[in-house]
Order: structure tokens, then C-alpha cells, then sequence
């Protein structure tokens, strides 16, 4: 992967350019910053480049045997460590390998919910195990194949276990020659001898125009549709995606969505039972997907009174009626009420008692409007 694949980040480009420029390659790298903001491909982009045979002076050449084979994820000095749901047949990523090559190929952006949704492994917690670091330890202290770097990528480092992570201590620290860690990570939740011994290059969020440019260029999606995409989902381009997608169910999305706010106005305690156990039925992709497009259509409603927005035809009637009852102040604090409800379903929160919890915050944050109440 080339770094002109890899959406944004221009400025941490530039510095892992300068690094291989300069010789100061870091033998213990961790790269730290939230979901979706492609730190995963980033850090193969980054490889390929120190790898490549024939590097420009901003990008890897892409077409000699060390790029292509990076590309595919089979370079043989290059070994890849990730959450598994274990199991006495799993115990390793290399159990696994091909088909976490298979889902990043699907998705560079994926999250850990992905990776375990791919895996159908759902409620299980993902885990870096004890057998992981056996096996890399393993690995590293072999002579690389290429008499190049060696290079061990660990992602979603913060899954390591406290019995693993302390059985590589004494290689991060002192690695054999010409070996590289990099631990990508979305938290600092690592134990501080790991963290001490890294290197940590912080990973921002990608800006609204990154999303945008990249949804038109990828996807196809009209810039103007892009832009709002873009404004709803924060820096996250996977989240980006999962706004694309979820049009495709908008007719399902729009009526669950309405019926749900109209119950949260009311406080119908018997309407409410029921439309949360139906929710709690459809699955946690489509749980996360409703939840996003609450995300999206609450915000069009707190713009609406100011500003000119692109509304689903669906909703623009009701979202009309609805938005006197959710001032900017109440919208907010519901749109981040949803987002914390739709990282929590990834994090495999119970639905039924989060979504009661969710939808008694919505309603204690509307406002009567003093028409309705005159």
C-alpha cells in the first residue's frame, strides 16, 4: 500500500518520510489515535516505503517485488499480530491469518467490531494471548529471509493481555538488530513499561474535507451528499462508511427512527418495552446503523430552523413537527448521548438496557414548544 492510498494524514506522512530519509527508524513505534483514522493502513504504507527498492521522495515505488509483496500482506519479513476470540483451534493470529488478510482487503478501516462481526464471534471478548507472545518471539529471533528488516505490527495493541505483554518487555526494549514494532492502538490502556518503551506518534482525526474528497473518490458518492456524510461522522471514515450504507435501509431506518422519538416524546412505557425488544432482535450491525442515522437526522433537525439542509424525503415532514421540541442545546446533548450509545453496542453493551437508558435521556433533553403548549 502506497501512501497516496491512504486518506489525509499528510503531515505524519511527511514525518515517517523524513525518518526513513534520515536513517532514525525507531526500533519500538506505537501509533495512537481514534477509530477510523487509518492508522492500520498508514503503518503498512509506512513498511512499504522503508521496504521499497525504488522510493520516490514522498511515496514507495509500488511495483518492485518488496512493494507488491507488502501489498499483499505476504511479504515474509513482515508478521502481523491482532484480537482473537480464543479458542483450543485458535490460540495465534497465525491460525488466522488468512482471513484477517481477507477482512482488511474488504475494509482497510475496519474496527475490532468488524474483525469480530467478520469472525462471527460477536460476544466474545478479543484478546492478544499468552501463546501470541511465544509465537513472537519466535518469529523475531530468526534471520530475516530478505536480510532486511524485520517487522512485527501489532494492532489493537490495548488487547494484549497483562501475562503477554510482559513476556515481550525484554524484546521491545532490546530487539534484535534491525527489528521494528509498531503497535497500533485507539487507547493509552497499556501497561506503562509498554508505553515507556515506545515511541508514540499521535494519529489525529481526518478533517471533513479528507472524508468528503475521499467518499467522492472512492465511492462515488456526489460531493454535496459527501460533504454531509462527511459533518456527521467526526474524522471517522469508517464511520463515514457505515452512513453510506445505511441508505440503503433508509425506509426501514426513517420509520424506526420516528416511531421511537414519538414514544420518547410521549414516555409510553408499554410502546417503549416493545419497540426496545424488537430492537434488541435485529442484531448489533443494524443496532449501530440505527443509531447512526438517529445521529445524522437529529443533527439535520437542530440545523434546520438556521441553516438549509439536505433532509431524507422520509423524514422531512416529521423532522419539521419534531425539531421545535430539540433546541441546539438539547440537540447536542443528544447526539452525544447516540454516540456514546453506538460505541458502547460495539463494546457489546446489553441492547435492552442501554437502549431504555438511551431513549430516557432523549426524552428528559425535549423541549415543549410554547405553541404546543398554549
Amino acid at each position: 500500500m502506497q501512501f497516496n492510498k491512504v486518506i489525509g494524514q499528510q503531515q505524519v506522512k511527511d514525518a515517517m518520510v523524513q525518518a526513513v530519509a534520515d536513517g532514525r527508524i525507531s526500533h519500538a513505534q506505537l501509533f495512537l489515535g481514534p477509530e477510523g483514522n487509518g492508522a492500520l493502513p498508514l503503518a503498512i504504507a509506512y513498511i512499504q516505503y522503508l521496504f521499497c527498492k525504488n522510493r520516490t521522495a514522498t511515496d514507495s515505488c509500488g511495483t518492485c517485488k518488496q512493494c507488491q509483496s507488502i501489498t499483499k500482506l505476504s511479504h515474509p519479513d513482515v508478521h502481523f499480530v491482532f484480537p482473537l476470540a480464543l479458542s483450543k483451534e485458535v490460540e495465534k493470529s497465525n491460525d488466522i491469518l488468512p482471513k484477517w488478510k481477507e477482512a482488511f482487503f474488504k475494509n482497510n478501516y475496519m474496527s475490532l467490531n468488524d474483525w469480530m462481526s467478520f469472525l462471527d464471534a460477536d460476544n466474545k471478548q478479543p484478546v492478544i494471548g499468552v501463546g501470541e507472545s511465544k509465537d513472537i518471539l519466535h518469529q523475531l529471533n530468526m534471520t530475516s529471509y530478505e536480510g532486511s528488516y524485520k517487522i512485527m505490527i501489532v494492532w489493537m495493541a490495548e488487547k494484549l493481555n497483562l501475562v503477554a505483554a510482559n513476556k515481550i518487555l525484554k524484546i521491545l526494549e532490546e530487539p534484535p538488530d534491525r527489528t521494528v514494532f509498531i503497535l497500533i492502538t485507539e487507547s493509552t490502556q497499556l501497561p506503562v513499561t509498554i508505553l515507556s518503551r515506545t515511541q508514540i506518534t499521535k494519529i489525529p482525526r481526518l478533517t471533513e474535507e479528507e472524508i468528503a474528497d475521499a467518499l467522492v473518490l472512492n465511492k462515488g458518492v456526489p460531493k454535496e451528499r459527501a460533504i454531509g456524510i462527511a459533518k456527521s461522522a467526526e474524522g471517522n471514515y469508517r464511520y463515514a462508511q457505515v452512513l453510506l450504507t445505511e441508505n440503503e435501509d433508509a425506509q426501514y431506518f426513517s420509520e424506526k427512527f420516528q416511531d421511537w422519538m414519538r414514544i420518547c416524546l410521549r414516555l409510553d412505557g408499554d410502546k417503549l418495552s416493545e419497540w426496545i425488544n424488537d430492537t434488541a432482535t435485529i442484531g448489533r450491525e443494524k443496532q449501530k446503523q440505527l443509531l447512526a442515522y438517529a445521529l445524522q437526522t437529529i443533527r439535520q433537525s437542530v440545523l434546520l430552523g438556521s441553516f438549509a439542509v439536505n433532509i431524507n424525503a422520509s423524514d422531512e415532514d416529521f423532522l419539521r413537527k419534531f425539531s421545535p421540541f430539540v433546541p441546539f442545546e438539547s440537540g447536542a446533548n443528544i447526539a452525544e448521548e447516540l454516540n456514546k450509545a453506538y460505541h458502547a453496542i460495539e463494546r457489546n453493551a446489553h441492547p435492552k438496557i442501554l437502549f431504555m437508558s438511551l431513549s430516557l435521556k432523549i426524552h428528559n433533553q425535549f423541549v415543549v414548544p410554547k405553541k404546543a403548549m398554549a
